[in-house]
């Protein structure tokens, strides 16, 4: 793309999550001055492969009905979008490879899931699950209520390598949307010694010593960003969900090397992608 500014790219399908992820690329595309890109994979069942293909599944009609599906998502953006760079492409292929593709020339893509909160997440979309874990940039995933507009920006950190990008991100996106952002470090309690959360600063051993000092350096970088630092004594997981109620989005990290994209995810990750009832950010390293 040479010079120019990389996109939000939104993944469309037509279902009934387009709406809230387009929504959410429409304002991540304003607050970064970025173009949005909708983007539309299609292609004939894998389960057609080897037999006679009706008319209905024929290329010619796959790309009119891909069309149909690019033209819908391109309707929704009118009188949100007049002041962005808007364009959208139907691309025949498989929705993973081809949205990983497009990661690459992204800024940020922005995918929608069929999950539908806690209770049901086991059913988070493949493809929605597939493109947080290998994408070549940041990845949100908009489920749930597609987060609450005046909530607050969660991020998790663990003092691993990766925090200082994840912080990163979550501070930007609570500057750039006027949010508090909510600094969370879960660790799991001695048995039998379950309490409630405490401020970071009534805990100060080496590992929060080590936690304070990252977000404080961030906290620097931009002032304007209201702070709340907390310890859990819990999981992770349940920790993050539990912060995360509410929440605008909910930012995390991906640990994880290259290979098969269902073991790119840290658990951690992969059980707030899948159970959160707000937005998920998922950073890769």
């Amino acid at each position: 793309m040479g010079g120019q500014q990389r996109p939000v790219t939104v993944g469309v399908d037509g279902g009934p999550a387009t709406a809230a992820a387009i929504r959410w690329g429409v304002a991540e595309a304003r607050t970064r001055r970025a173009p949005l890109r909708l983007v539309h994979v299609y292609g004939r069942p894998a389960a057609m492969d080897g037999w006679d293909v009706p008319v209905a599944y024929g290329p010619y009609a796959l790309a009119a009905a891909a069309g149909e599906v690019l033209a819908d998502a391109l309707a929704r953006t009118a009188g949100r979008a007049e002041d962005l760079s808007v364009s959208g492409a139907t691309i025949e292929g498989e929705r993973v490879p081809t949205l990983l593709m497009e990661s690459a020339r992204a800024d940020l893509m922005v995918v929608g899931t069929r999950g539908l909160g806690r209770l049901t997440g086991a059913v988070l979309g493949s493809v929605s699950s597939a493109v947080a874990a290998a994408a070549c940039c940041p990845v949100i995933v908009v489920r749930g209520r597609a987060g609450y507009p005046e909530g607050h920006v969660v991020v998790g950190i663990d003092g691993g390598e990766e925090s200082d990008r994840v912080l990163e991100y979550a501070f930007d996106h609570a500057s750039r949307y006027g949010l508090p952002l909510r600094a969370v470090w879960c660790r799991r309690p001695p048995p039998g010694r379950l309490r409630e959360p405490v401020p970071a600063g009534d805990c100060r051993d080496r590992a929060t010593t080590s936690m304070l000092d990252a977000v404080a350096s961030w906290q620097d970088k931009y002032p304007d960003v209201p702070v709340e630092r907390v310890i859990r004594p819990s999981h992770a997981v349940d920790g993050l969900l539990e912060e995360g109620l509410q929440a605008s989005l909910i930012v995390v990290g991906a640990r994880g090397g290259l290979g098969h994209p269902g073991f790119l995810l840290g658990s951690v990750s992969q059980g707030v992608l899948h159970h959160a009832t707000s937005p998920v950010a998922v950073v890769r390293p």
